[in-house]
């Protein structure tokens, strides 16, 4: 009998933790569980050595061609102060890295290691880069 509560315990302890799975029970008694996530899985939080505000207008980036003193971690504060969406995409050392298409008035943050060089930065949506908005990020140059 003991052994019959401990194990209820357990089990309703087991049940309480995986709260998001989903249980069905099969023709013949099988239950088979489902995973459903019930909190987004938390980042790892690192510390940028710098952090580059852009502003996305119409159709430009301001500032153009900025310059970053420390290779590391950077921070890319990109916010849209156009009147269509935009998005900032940064080529890196592992390929290009880009913000979702913000709309007029949004902002959003991302951020990646850059090592000592220059980067090109643009809006990669529709002809913005050939309209004006691109230029260089400057790393411990």
């Amino acid at each position: 009998m003991a052994r019959r509560a401990v194990l209820s315990v357990s089990l309703a302890i087991s049940a309480a933790l995986l709260g998001g799975c989903g249980e069905r029970r099969e023709p013949g008694g099988t239950v088979r569980t489902s995973p459903v996530p019930v909190a987004a899985p938390t980042a790892t939080t690192v510390s940028a050595v710098a952090t580059v505000d852009v502003s996305l207008v119409d159709y430009r980036l301001a500032p153009p061609s900025p310059r970053v003193a420390r290779h590391g971690v950077i921070a890319f504060v990109a916010t849209n102060d156009g009147q269509t969406r935009h998005a900032l995409a940064v080529d890196g050392p592992t390929g290009e890295l880009r913000t979702v298409a913000l709309r007029p008035g949004e902002r959003t943050t991302i951020t990646l290691r850059l090592a000592r060089g220059t980067y090109k930065w643009y809006c990669p949506i529709a002809d913005h880069e050939r309209r004006g908005m691109v230029g260089l990020v400057r790393v411990a140059e």
